[in-house]
């Protein structure tokens, strides 16, 4: 069985992708198919919330405790500091090595997956290290990508501006996820309108605050 690998990008940090990959955790399952989500690197991280994680709701997605073991298993770079990952490292002692965190993303696509979905940590261009961003881990792994993002003001600059990074650096983009933000710049489907009017050729599907219906998994399938 081929592994089909998605990296799930944003345009920032705290825009709805941990959301958007359990939603497509549980879909994909719903129908069938064998799925497995990690994220490799968060900063953050409170060892006495693991639940309420990024990566322990992606645990609990998928069926799993949330315990700091199976937690290690698909976050094995974690960071208490809530810094862009390069910052939060190097206050550990031990700054990223962008080889070694996509040679763990290759090692989860193992043969009995139909899907592996790999959650960024903020936004494309989020620094890994002083030299490598998320782009860059997309870029070696070669694999396809969902871009999420938000509602807020602002989000058409963010938007389009990682749209272009993809693009130029010949990312394979299946679509664009609209997560309804806390505070929208106006009605969430004006928003949703004004992005399929700016970028008419791109599939894009929105998300509705605490709303579990939209099928959002035909953008991989």
């Amino acid at each position: 069985m081929m592994t089909t690998t998605v990296f799930i990008g944003g345009t920032g940090t705290d825009i709805g992708k941990t959301y958007v990959t359990c939603l497509l955790l549980r879909q994909l399952q719903d129908r069938g198919l064998a799925v497995r989500a990690i994220k490799p690197v968060i900063s953050g991280f409170d060892p006495q919330a693991v639940e309420q994680s990024d990566s322990g709701l992606l645990l609990r997605a998928m069926g799993l405790e949330a315990g700091l073991k199976n937690i290690n298993n698909i976050s094995p770079w974690r960071f208490k500091d809530p810094l862009p990952p390069h910052l939060a490292a190097e206050n550990t002692g031990q700054p990223l090595n962008l080889d070694h965190i996509a040679d763990f993303c290759r090692q989860q696509a193992t043969e009995d997956l139909d899907f592996l979905l790999i959650e960024g940590v903020g936004g494309i261009m989020t620094p890994l290290t002083y030299h490598h961003t998320t782009l860059d881990l997309i870029m070696g792994l070669e694999c396809r990508c969902l871009l999420v993002t938000g509602s807020a003001l602002g989000t058409l600059s963010h938007t389009l501006s990682a749209i272009a990074c993809l693009q130029q650096s010949a990312v394979t983009l299946d679509g664009l996820i609209i997560s309804e933000s806390p505070l929208s710049y106006t009605d969430f489907d004006v928003v949703f309108n004004d992005f399929t009017k700016i970028i008419p050729h791109m599939a894009i599907k929105k998300i509705s605050r605490h709303d579990y219906s939209e099928e959002i998994f035909s953008l991989i399938i």
